[in-house]
């Protein structure tokens, strides 16, 4: 049975090992709207030779890909309900001369979870942050290029007084008048654990099946921070 909290469910989880092993995971998205969908290394033990790529595929597109070598880090992506999710994640070697005598292992999970519950932190394990730090970089665009469906992307960076503060993009509830401008709130999220006072820049992004915009406008709280002409690739 998935493992629930106030905002996500657990779907399924994964593991890989050794250089170039992969492993994938699967899931129907349930209930009667689009949910967030989080792919996250929850502990890892690999050697630090080895690292980690993951890759979201939301009805056999490919619409969030990143990083995850470190635990703690997540790729994230929005589906309609019904959508098929594959989760792939891929050991790689680095090539830093580091040996090991084991392997060691990457776990993670895969959550689906409820849009308007990300914006609680009733739980211990989910504290948002009430004050953003500086932005850069912010770059949207429409990916028009054969085979459809064609897909939306917004991605940018965001200062965080640690890394352990996740920062996500959720779309905004309710939308705007109009369609064609994507409002979406910034959630700067505390993980468990102790962690070193470190500045930090962490990307933000936010990913979407079927669907294509003009302008992107990123809220935190009831401020907009950003805004965003989005390109067309076609």
């Amino acid at each position: 049975m998935p493992a629930a909290s106030n905002a996500c469910i657990t779907v399924a989880k994964g593991g890989v090992g050794e250089s170039g092993a992969s492993s994938m995971v699967t899931h129907t998205v349930g209930g009667p709207s689009s949910k967030m969908i989080v792919l996250r290394n929850v502990n890892t033990s690999l050697c630090p030779n080895t690292g980690a790529i993951a890759v979201l595929v939301v009805d056999g597109v490919p619409v969030a890909s990143g990083t995850i070598t470190t635990a703690g880090n997540a790729i994230q992506t929005e589906a309609v309900s019904g959508a098929q999710v594959a989760a792939i994640v891929h050991a790689v070697p680095l090539f830093n001369g580091v040996v090991c005598v084991r392997l060691g292992e990457l776990n993670y999970t895969l959550a689906e979870c409820d849009l308007v519950n990300l914006r609680t932190s009733a739980d211990g394990q989910r504290a948002l942050l009430q004050q953003a730090g500086d932005t850069r970089d912010w770059y949207a665009w429409n990916n028009l290029m054969p085979p459809r469906p064609h897909d939306f992307h917004v991605i940018g960076e965001v200062e965080t007084p640690t890394p352990g503060v996740d920062a996500q993009l959720v779309p905004k509830i309710p939308q705007g008048v109009n369609p064609r401008i994507l409002l979406l709130d910034l959630l700067l999220v505390q993980q468990p654990g102790v962690w070193p006072q470190l500045v930090v820049w962490k990307q933000a992004r936010y990913d979407k099946v079927n669907a294509t915009y003009d302008t992107v406008q990123v809220f935190f709280g009831n401020q907009v921070i950003a805004t965003v002409a989005v390109d067309t690739v076609q």
